[in-house]
């Protein structure tokens, strides 16, 4: 079957969300040119369910274990159809037009890899979604608390109008070309959190990434996950790490770890000093605790898996 549209979901327990976002990708203009791939992380609720008995056309692959995110996006580029490739969150929901657009510029745009669109929050405010690349400035601003001050790590997107390169765009809503993943490979499984960040890093080679601000997607970010503080936090500080190695000198590596060790270590005495009076910070002390186990794995047994 050939199409011109590849929408490639990951889900996990999110039956409500997963519907919501497949009912606006099929209100889509470009409904009849695409193909809608779910691929469920081994879902405990009733997802699958819900997506076979409303949405049979959907090509649904069922893992029988929770295989990461990386890994099941990459499931679903193997399997695709599409010219295009659109990776899509479940926590997510198109505008009528959005597929339209995206498509557009790229067959317009042949210098682009990879085009995003401008992500809105559930109050429809614009959502933060454009990064410049990870250095390691950003770890130090981290340590001391300066990154709200200092907001070096983001494009301005809210001034953006007309359509802008960017450096770094959120995995939330990728839009490319069939042919990408085999000119600069899959994700990669190994960058838990850090996994868009690694993937826009290495299209930049082939092509640039560009922002367009007239195409849109509802992200209700955050929703889509528990309230679990040790998962984001383990692997936001150790995927960062191996970015850096993967991407950068040794000197630069060693620096991240010794950077991280600290920052890690400082959370863990002023959660430790909060902790009688705050419940949140007793949750943030063990996710830190938790982090630095993981962190010591990582570093001196090369334990790969943070999860």
């Amino acid at each position: 079957m050939s199409v011109k549209i590849s929408v490639i979901i990951v889900s996990y327990n999110v039956r409500e969300l997963i519907i919501q976002c497949l009912q606006s990708i099929f209100k889509s203009k470009e409904s009849w040119d695409i193909e809608v791939i779910v691929v469920d992380n081994h879902s405990s609720d009733d997802s699958l369910f819900q997506i076979k008995r409303l949405y049979p056309q959907v090509h649904l692959i069922e893992n029988k274990q929770n295989v990461g995110f990386s890994e099941a996006n990459n499931q679903g580029l193997r399997v695709a159809n599409g010219t295009f490739i659109f990776l899509l969150n479940p926590d997510t929901e198109i505008f009528e037009n959005t597929l339209a657009l995206l498509k557009l510029h790229l067959e317009n745009h042949p210098q682009t890899g990879i085009v995003v669109p401008r992500l809105l929050n559930s109050d429809m405010s614009i959502q933060e979604s454009a990064w410049k690349d990870a250095r390691l400035r950003d770890l130090f601003l981290d340590l001391f608390f300066l990154h709200t001050i200092y907001k070096v790590k983001a494009h301005p997107v809210e001034g953006y109008v007309v359509p802008t390169e960017i450096e770094t765009a959120s995995g939330a809503a990728l839009f490319f070309r069939r042919d990408l993943p085999e000119k600069i490979g899959e994700l990669d499984k190994n960058l838990f959190w850090m996994e868009d960040v690694d993937f826009c890093y290495r299209a930049r080679k082939v092509g640039n990434i560009v922002y367009l601000p007239e195409a849109h997607v509802i992200h209700h970010s955050g929703k889509s996950t528990k309230t679990d503080f040790r998962i984001p936090i383990s692997n936001q500080i150790i995927s960062k790490i191996k970015f850096f190695k993967k991407h950068d000198s040794y000197l630069t590596f060693s620096s991240a770890v010794l950077l991280s060790y600290l920052n890690v270590l400082s959370r863990i005495v002023l959660f430790l000093t909060l902790s009688p009076f705050q419940k949140l910070a007793k949750q943030k002390l063990y996710a830190y605790v938790y982090t630095f186990s993981k962190l010591n794995r990582y570093v001196f047994l090369n334990v790969q898996n943070v999860v």
